[in-house]
């Protein structure tokens, strides 16, 4: 048994201070990067949504980011199981088939509510009516 003498009464919350202060000497850096980095990407999206909520255009951007998340990402010169010459050749059709996406998607969007499509195809309609 520890005796009760007034030198063991606030013992152990010295000891965990000390091994608090230890560990903040040690891994305190790699802790407030985590911090700054988190508050950095809060910042960020925060400040993308005041963008967005003045850009009509926006929804354009938030497609193509979802379908992004989406998409598998490429793995060296490996993507969607196909063998590439580089990582950019396989980032680039990565990219393609996020576009090709979100593409079919407006178009499908346009389908279903009877819209034209606007632009090089202008004369043609999406439900096949000219």
């Amino acid at each position: 048994m520890i005796p009760d003498i007034a030198v063991f009464n606030g013992f152990w919350y010295f000891v965990a201070l000390i091994v608090a202060m230890i560990a903040w000497r040690i891994w305190g850096d790699r802790v407030m990067r985590a911090i700054r980095k988190f508050e950095q990407d809060r910042r960020d999206a925060d400040l993308q949504t005041y963008f967005d909520r003045m850009n009509p255009n926006a929804h354009f951007r938030q497609s193509v980011d979802q379908i992004g998340e989406q998409t598998p990402a490429v793995e060296g010169v490996t993507w969607n199981g196909e063998v590439y010459e580089s990582r950019e050749d396989a980032e680039a059709a990565r990219w393609r088939h996020i576009i090709t996406e979100a593409r079919s998607f407006y178009i499908d969007l346009d389908r279903t509510y009877g819209n034209k499509i606007k632009g090089p195809n202008a004369a043609h309609r999406v439900d096949g009516q000219n």
